[in-house]
C-alpha cells in the first residue's frame, strides 16, 4: 500500500518560499520495503528532488543509500543481485574457514553457545555480520559523515530502545549501524547497542515517522507505506510471522491516525502508472508554486 502525503502546513509555507522542502518517508515493511525502490525510480525520473529522507526498518535501509546518493535505478540493480538468504545467514563461505571450523560444520547441524558454563540460546537467528558488512561497503563512500544531515541528502531513522521502549531518533553516527539498528526485527536479528543503548527495529515504535520529518522543516511531504496489512491464520506460519502480527496491530492503527492529520492521501495505490501520474502531479505542483 502505497499513500502520497502532504504536509498540513504546505499551504501557508508554499506561498512564503520560492522552492518548497520535498520530504521522503519510507516506512518498515520487510520484504515489501524494497517496493521503495520503484518509487525512487518514478521520482529520479520525474526530476523530483528530495530534500529530506526519513525511513524505519527496511524504509530506513533503503532511504539511507538514496540518501548517500545512490539513484533509484542502481538500487533496483543491487538488490536484484542479492542473495537474501546467505546475507541473512552468519555462515562464513567454507573457504574462509579454519580446518577445524570447516570440520565442526560439517559434523554438527547445529551449535550453541555456553555462558559460565551454561547453556545459552542465541538472542535471535542472525548477528547480522553479513548484513552489517555488506551494507558497510555500500556505504563506504560516506563512512567519514558522521552528521546525516551533511549526507548528499540528510536523513534520519527510527530504532527503539529495548529497554524503555522508547523511540529512538539516529541522525548522526555509523550509517550502517544506525540502518542496522533501524531494522533489527526481533528473533531474526540481534539488537544493536549505539551510545549505551540497545536498540531494535524502529516499527515497533515509529514505522511511519511523518511527524519526525514534518519537524525538519518539510513544506511538503512524500509518503510510502509498504507494511503488511494482517495475516489470517493461515498465513501466520512461524514465529516471526507472529511476531510481526502482534507489531502490526499497532502500526497499522497509528497509520490510519497519522492519515487523518495530512491534506491528501491516496489509498489503495497498486500500479505504478498510477503512481507515475501521482508523481506528475506533484512535480507540477511544485513547479507551480516555485513560479509564484
Amino acid at each position: 500500500m502505497l499513500f502520497a502525503l502532504f504536509s498540513t502546513k504546505a499551504q501557508n509555507n508554499l506561498e512564503a518560499t520560492q522552492k518548497p522542502k520535498v520530504g521522503l518517508v519510507l516506512s518498515g515493511g520487510g520484504a515489501k520495503g524494497l517496493a521503495h525502490i520503484g518509487v525512487l525510480k518514478v521520482l529520479d525520473s520525474l526530476g523530483v528532488k528530495i530534500d529530506y529522507v526519513a525511513g524505519t526498518s527496511m524504509g530506513a535501509i533503503v532511504g539511507a543509500l538514496y540518501a548517500s546518493g545512490y539513484s533509484g535505478e542502481a538500487l533496483d540493480s543491487i538488490f536484484n543481485n542479492l542473495d537474501f538468504t546467505k546475507i541473512i545467514n552468519d555462515d562464513l563461505p567454507r573457504a574462509s574457514k579454519a580446518f577445524y571450523e570447516r570440520h565442526n560444520a560439517e559434523r554438527y547441524a547445529l551449535t550453541l553457545p555456553f555462558d559460565n558454563f551454561k547453556l545459552k540460546l542465541p538472542s535471535a537467528l542472525s548477528r547480522g555480520q553479513n548484513t552489517y558488512n555488506l551494507l558497510s561497503k555500500l556505504m563506504l563512500h560516506v563512512s567519514n559523515v558522521q552528521q546525516f544531515k551533511n549526507l548528499p541528502i540528510p536523513f534520519f531513522c527510527i530504532a527503539t530502545n529495548v529497554e524503555t521502549g522508547t523511540q529512538v531518533l539516529l541522525d548522526e553516527g555509523n550509517l550502517a549501524q544506525a540502518v542496522m539498528a533501524s531494522g533489527a526485527l526481533p528473533t531474526l536479528f540481534q539488537p544493536v547497542t549505539i551510545n549505551g543503548q540497545v536498540l531494535i527495529d524502529g516499527g515497533v515504535v515509529n514505522n511511519y515517522p511523518i511527524n519526525e520529518l514534518r519537524n525538519k522543516g518539510m513544506d511538503v511531504i512524500i509518503g510510502v507505506d509498504v507494511q503488511d496489512g494482517l495475516l489470517n491464520i493461515k498465513e501466520l506460519t512461524s514465529a516471526p510471522d507472529v511476531l510481526i502480527q502482534i507489531n502490526n496491530f499497532r502500526t497499522i492503527n497509528d497509520m490510519k491516525v497519522k492519515a487523518k492529520k495530512q491534506i491528501f492521501i491516496l489509498n489503495q495505490i497498486s500500479r505504478i502508472l498510477t503512481l507515475y501520474l501521482l508523481m506528475k502531479a506533484i512535480k507540477l505542483l511544485l513547479t507551480e508554486k516555485k513560479q509564484h
